[in-house]
């Protein structure tokens, strides 16, 4: 999967998450071994960030499709960094890592009732019906202290080069006009972090358009 960052054809995608790299240095500032989760990998260009800013210390744990994960894990393997723990998702239609976090949220009830991660990126679909239960589970699955970046923070299905209606009409009959003119992400903030007095947003430094959003859970 490493390859694709130099193709052209990925250039787009080939950059990680300079917000998500900040966080996760400012996690190891206090915690020397942190565990760490990147949910939705593309095409692993913040994931190598991020085992390279962990140096082999902690774990990351990454979620999307069991094709990808498995391959990224064993890119990552080859360079060196073997803390890496992968949970994958089939392609089935109403499979996603939306499920799988919410069985790793009921794990965690049991197991570490006080929260499994120090830092997670989420970085999924962006859209409602995936993300909202991502996100409800990152919530819980963030330790007291912990970081949870949301990327997309301004993504609309309107303005997406591949899924806006004049490239993909189909979406007219999947989504209202009011779901293909608002951003996603942006409603579940809104929702369900901007609201919680346990979640304080933590400035990035955007002066204009905000591209993602952070918070510090209490």
């Amino acid at each position: 999967m490493l390859e694709r960052h130099t193709m052209p054809r990925y250039q787009a995608i080939a950059r990680p998450c300079a917000e998500a790299v900040d966080l996760a240095k400012r996690v190891l500032e206090t915690h020397p071994d942190p565990v760490m989760a990147e949910v939705g990998i593309g095409i692993g260009a913040t994931s190598l960030a991020l085992a390279q800013t962990l140096d082999k210390r902690g774990t990351l744990w990454l979620f999307d499709y069991d094709f990808r994960v498995n391959e990224l894990q064993a890119d990552l393997a080859g360079l060196g960094y073997h803390n890496v723990e992968i949970v994958s998702n089939s392609q089935r239609t109403f499979d996603s890592y939306g499920w799988t976090l919410a069985m790793l949220t009921r794990r965690c009830r049991v197991d570490q009732p006080g929260g499994m991660f120090d830092f997670i990126y989420l970085d999924g679909a962006h859209l409602y019906q995936y993300d909202t239960l991502a996100a409800v589970c990152c919530k819980e699955l963030l330790k007291p202290g912990g970081y949870l970046l949301l990327d997309d923070y301004d993504w609309t299905i309107a303005k997406s080069p591949t899924m806006r209606p004049s490239q993909n009409p189909s979406v007219l009959t999947e989504y209202s006009e009011e779901q293909i003119e608002l951003s996603h992400v942006e409603m579940i903030c809104s929702l369900l972090l901007d609201t919680d007095p346990a979640f304080e947003q933590i400035p990035l430094g955007y002066r204009d358009v905000e591209h993602r959003r952070a918070y510090r859970k209490s």
